[in-house]
């Protein structure tokens, strides 16, 4: 027997002797359900899914923006001071730094980590704070690992990591072939229940060299391409007018 749930506003009704109860039509929630099959696809595929609740994320705030019928995904990476580990941890952090940013929840729907774990970041029925100014209709999936070469952001941080890399001390990551995987079991499962068009890197959709993104990295940049290829996506779309 199922223990899926479903919310109805029915009303009860009382049925007299002799006579017929007349039909009432009952809506389930199709969004909460697709949620629920994006989960199950994910978990068929042979991958590890792991839900809010088990990773221990915050409550988001009450009242957040809903979207739907996405077209899109973005890929991230976790940033320059991130190196694969716990992705339970990683998680964890990465909402607190988002929530002290004043967002409202962790802005990326799905995280990966270096095992191929794949977890749940803010709920799909949500719109996501990934893209500046350039959610709506976009799935964002952070990897939970620093995707850029040495000599990427221009700043100290990139000048010292030149600096380390001319002695011998390489501080360049290469994608667990583990996490691939589990991101193209990911993809294939939203490209299942939604018209997925474009896949690119953050720093590709509009608006975001010009503020100076870099993200996901060159390397994460290449892994972009290759799975365009791939999965015949296009990059991302114009500017909207």
């Amino acid at each position: 027997m199922s223990t899926e749930t479903f919310t109805t506003t029915a009303q009860a009704q009382e049925v007299m002797p002799d006579q017929s109860a007349s039909f009432i039509s009952i809506t389930v929630n199709d969004r909460a359900a697709t949620r629920e099959a994006i989960i199950k696809k994910v978990r068929s595929r042979s991958a590890t899914f792991v839900d809010r609740s088990s990773w221990g994320a915050v409550k988001g705030k009450p009242k957040m923006v809903m979207d739907w019928d996405y077209t899109m995904i973005a890929l991230h990476h976790a940033g320059r001071s991130h190196s694969c580990a716990s992705g339970v941890e990683q998680m964890r952090a990465v909402q607190k730094g988002h929530l002290s940013q004043k967002y409202d929840d962790i802005g990326y729907h799905y995280g990966i980590d270096c095992t191929g774990q794949i977890f749940e970041g803010r709920d799909i029925r949500l719109q996501g704070s990934s893209v500046f100014k350039f959610n709506t209709g976009v799935i964002g999936i952070v990897l939970l690992e620093n995707l850029t070469t040495p000599d990427e952001g221009g700043d100290w941080v990139a000048k010292g990591r030149v600096f380390l890399d001319s002695i011998g001390y390489s501080s360049t990551t290469l994608i667990p072939a583990v996490q691939i995987v589990a991101l193209m079991h990911l993809i294939e499962s939203l490209k299942s229940v939604f018209v997925i068009k474009h896949f690119g890197g953050h720093r590709e959709y509009p608006g975001q060299a010009s503020e100076g993104k870099i993200c996901p990295g060159n390397i994460g940049m290449e892994l972009v391409r290759n799975i365009r290829t791939e999965t015949q996506l296009l990059p991302p779309p114009a500017p909207r007018e």
